[in-house]
């Protein structure tokens, strides 16, 4: 599996642009051949701890397979991290940017998976 080559750019924080979480993004990576966009911001939890919120987006900004976010995972965080991807309630559903949100945790363990026997 071929390895992508990131660029860091300037954040929305670093720029002093965008409002709420969208100005808290404090770092930026474009991969060399600019298909994606990735931009991240430190997180605390009452449960995971601290992690990362993770804002993904591709040029052609249409679907990203799971694959590719699992690799992006990998390339910028490492393969020791678990990434979740939330489906929210219509109440709480943001849609404008047709970006792909994960929360990215080093060292937890979920109660649920493929992995499990039982859940």
């Amino acid at each position: 599996m071929n390895k992508r080559v990131w660029i860091g750019k300037p954040s929305p924080k670093s720029l002093r642009k965008g409002e709420g979480w969208f100005g808290e993004m404090n770092k930026v990576f474009v991969d060399k051949d600019q298909e994606y966009c990735v931009m991240s911001r430190p997180i605390k939890t009452k449960e995971f701890g601290e992690g990362f919120h993770v804002c993904i987006r591709n040029k052609k900004g249409v679907d990203i397979p799971w694959i590719e976010k699992q690799k992006i995972k990998n390339e910028l965080f490492g393969e020791d991290y678990t990434a979740l991807e939330v489906f929210p309630t219509t109440e709480n559903l943001v849609d404008e940017a047709n970006m792909y949100h994960l929360w990215i945790f080093k060292n937890i363990n979920l109660s649920f998976g493929l992995h499990l026997k039982e859940c």
